[in-house]
């Protein structure tokens, strides 16, 4: 079964794009699918939000889970494990994509039809795109200090789409900088 999200921007007037993707994929191919169609650096985090009918947000679905075993905080659910037909339904169509966590800027995400019954071997994919994607990461001059710009290069040539694990990967590698220490003494050393 496939489904059809309508992705709409509060920034930009003429950006839509509409994505088809299987019942039984996960948000995390949504998420690339995004990525890909809008042509962002997606090793940026991002997450989708469900919106009750307050408009408040509800369940996440982040790109990987922070939670430990300790955190009681059931609201979190892992893209990479996540099913489009778990977290999506007529009954509740819609969600945000948060794709600037800073700035706090997001996509509004519409499930518009649901039940095409097609092979989902070819899916997702973009089936409708219209208007520029608004510029993904807003920064003031107080964060554009530590902006990595050779992350920013929009020029680069299509790659895979992503796993969970790459994510993880790259995220990882943001705290192994810095002095390594075999054993305390090492850290009175540089005191």
């Amino acid at each position: 079964m496939i489904y059809r999200f309508k992705i709409t921007s509060t920034e930009v007037e003429d950006f839509e794009r509409e994505i088809e993707i299987g019942h039984e994929q996960t948000w995390l191919d949504m998420h690339n699918a995004i990525q890909e169609s809008v042509g962002f650096d997606s090793s940026q985090m991002a997450s989708f939000y469900q919106i009750g009918a307050d408009g408040q947000r509800g369940l996440e679905i982040a790109l990987f889970e922070m939670n430990t075993e300790d955190d009681d905080n059931m609201n979190v659910v892992a893209m990479d494990v996540a099913m489009i037909r778990e977290f999506s339904s007529k009954e509740n169509p819609d969600l945000i994509y948060v794709f600037d966590f800073f700035s706090d800027r997001h996509f509004n995400v519409e499930l518009i039809d649901k039940g095409i019954s097609k092979s989902t071997s070819d899916y997702p994919k973009c089936i409708v795109s219209k208007g520029e994607a608004p510029q993904q990461i807003m920064m003031d001059a107080e964060n554009f200090a530590g902006l990595d710009l050779g992350s920013m290069d929009t020029d680069t040539k299509k790659e895979a789409p992503k796993t969970a694990d790459d994510y993880l990967a790259d995220f990882d590698d943001d705290f192994n900088e810095g002095p390594e220490f075999e054993n305390l003494d090492d850290y009175e050393d540089i005191l």
